[in-house]
């Protein structure tokens, strides 16, 4: 029975971590790979050499240049990655008056 939790707790946390967005001009082709859906080690390094070559990648669609990535392919993994200029929404703040008294007031 403890393996069996075992095991659902790994495929669980593996899960999780595999939800998390990655950053495609940081991260290593292992990590590519195992953010994004699709996406093989060796189409990580295909991702590599392009920010290599052309330099930071600035948006999602700059994947459809290496060949086999597709439309398909980049829309199920649209959320899953961090670009120069595309970063997962963060919880958004409750404004603050300028005053720094009470909303209402």
């Amino acid at each position: 029975m403890r393996l069996i939790q075992w095991i659902v707790a790994a495929v669980f946390a593996s899960h999780l971590a595999a939800a998390q967005p990655v950053d495609l001009n940081q991260a290593s082709a292992t990590e590519i790979a195992s953010a994004l859906n699709g996406i093989g080690v060796k189409k990580a390094e295909q991702i590599i050499a392009y920010r290599e070559r052309f330099g930071p990648i600035q948006t999602p669609e700059e994947l459809l240049a290496i060949k086999g990535i597709g439309p398909k392919t980049l829309e199920k993994n649209r959320d899953r990655m961090i670009t120069g200029l595309i970063r997962p929404e963060t919880g958004i703040k409750a404004a603050l008056p300028l005053d720094g008294g009470a909303p209402n007031h």
